[in-house]
């Protein structure tokens, strides 16, 4: 369409061009032959009809009859043509200035789309440097439009330039923005003169970090649900012959009589059946769905007897454990047994981590309609290969883990509608992070 107003208004004003360059010449040409040909007999007759009168009259007579018949001429071949070109000319204007317009308009439709679409646009030369870069484009890479007009793709956008220049026009790539590394997808076609040739590359890129993050977590909770439904199963066949094991040694304990030696490894056989169905009831646990017994309580009290729970442990390995809790109350609206089990667990991580002589920081904080409760340790930290996964069933980091309990916590802490998330910190250790509603999910 655009090119269609182009195209007519260039012909409308070569047409006028051409008109007011032809016009004056033919009627130059039409002036000079009526005048001759009527002098030519207004002479002939004052000569020969009226041979008597003197050239005064004459000359009157001629310019009268002139007069009388050069007007219509005049009028044909001057006057209607200049009114006729002057509206033609008027008219030519009128289209000349509403293809102007709409042109405009279009220009200004054509920025407003760039400028507000949600994804990055780029239009290169065949050498591929920028021509053309929208707003999205210039946020994305933190530079200004002029200051990319006429840089190498190459130096803006490595990754998809080199994808590109290997033959491919669409992917998902890993790009650097402005801020820190995303996952974008991009597509690119070719740019065509109106003669066919090749003009250029016109770019269109996205960010899709949060798709890929979206997609990676749908698949994740797709393997966890496969891997439940097969604990599920296993740990339901492990209670029922634990449960007669424990209940054969039972009945051996009270029926024969054993010597102390005897008496220990039955002891042994408890204890180890005990907690193998410990084991049994997390993996349960883990695989059904989580049913919260919500109720208000004070959690800061139950903080305090998490910490209680965990003092023998802080006091072997001669820890400083620095509190940052509030004074008085504060209540929630929670399952109390699960969230102290959340407690519990990352307190005691915590313990686990710090080397002897180290220190325990824990804080609450309440900010908006959420409550906060923070575990810093000064061990060694997450090995960042460990830190994506360490919410995983079974992955753990220790000798003797089951790599259950962070999986349950979490699980826990999402049932709530809340979080459990955990970081670095810059001057060594790690922190874990127990957010809950206040007022409940």
């Amino acid at each position: 369409m655009r090119g269609n107003v182009t195209e007519e208004t260039a012909q409308i004003e070569n047409n006028g061009r051409a008109g007011w360059k032809t016009a004056p010449a033919w009627v130059f040409i039409k002036m000079i032959l009526a005048i001759f040909i009527v002098d030519s007999l207004d002479m002939a007759l004052m000569q020969y009809a009226f041979p008597s009168l003197s050239t005064i009259v004459k000359a009157v007579l001629d310019a009268l009859i002139l007069i009388l018949f050069l007007s219509p001429a005049l009028y044909l071949s001057i006057v209607k043509p200049f009114f006729r070109r002057n509206e033609e000319r008027k008219r030519f204007e009128a289209d000349l200035a509403g293809a102007f317009a709409e042109l405009h308009d279009r220009n200004r439709f054509i920025e407003s789309i760039l400028t507000n679409i949600q994804s990055g646009i780029v239009v290169t030369d065949p050498h591929m440097r920028i021509n053309l870069a929208n707003d999205y484009v210039s946020q994305f890479f933190g530079r200004s439009g002029a200051a990319l007009i006429g840089k190498p793709f190459a130096d803006i956008c490595p990754g998809i330039a080199a994808s590109i220049s290997a033959g491919i026009d669409a992917a998902e790539v890993a790009v650097n923005s402005s801020s820190n590394c995303l996952i974008v997808g991009f597509k690119r076609v070719d740019l065509k003169r109106a003669d066919g040739a090749f003009a250029g590359h016109i770019i269109t890129f996205v960010d899709i970090s949060e798709i890929i993050k979206f997609r990676n977590e749908v698949r994740n909770k797709e393997r966890l649900a496969t891997m439940g439904e097969v604990v599920a199963r296993v740990a339901h066949e492990m209670r029922n012959p634990l449960f007669g094991i424990t209940a054969a040694a039972q009945i051996l304990a009270m029926e024969l009589k054993l010597t102390p030696p005897q008496k220990e490894l039955m002891n042994s056989l408890f204890t180890e059946a005990r907690r193998m169905n410990h084991l049994v009831e997390e993996l349960l646990d883990c695989s059904k769905e989580m049913r919260l017994k919500k109720a208000p309580f004070d959690l800061v009290k139950v903080l305090n007897e998490s910490l209680s729970f965990n003092e023998v442990f802080i006091i072997e390995k001669r820890l400083d454990l620095q509190k940052s809790l509030p004074d008085g109350e504060l209540t929630v609206f929670a399952d109390q047994d699960r969230v102290r089990q959340v407690m519990v667990n990352i307190l005691k991580n915590a313990v686990d981590a710090s080397q002897t002589g180290g220190t325990v920081t824990v804080g609450l904080e309440e900010r908006g309609g959420d409550v906060s409760i923070r575990v810093t340790d000064s061990g060694p930290g997450i090995p960042q290969e460990a830190m994506e996964k360490i919410f995983d069933v079974f992955y753990t980091t220790k000798k003797n883990g089951t790599g259950l309990g962070l999986a349950i916590s979490r699980k826990i802490a999402d049932a709530h509608g809340g979080a459990l998330t955990a970081g670095n910190n810059a001057g060594g250790g790690a922190t874990f992070t127990f957010t809950l509603p206040l007022g409940g999910a």
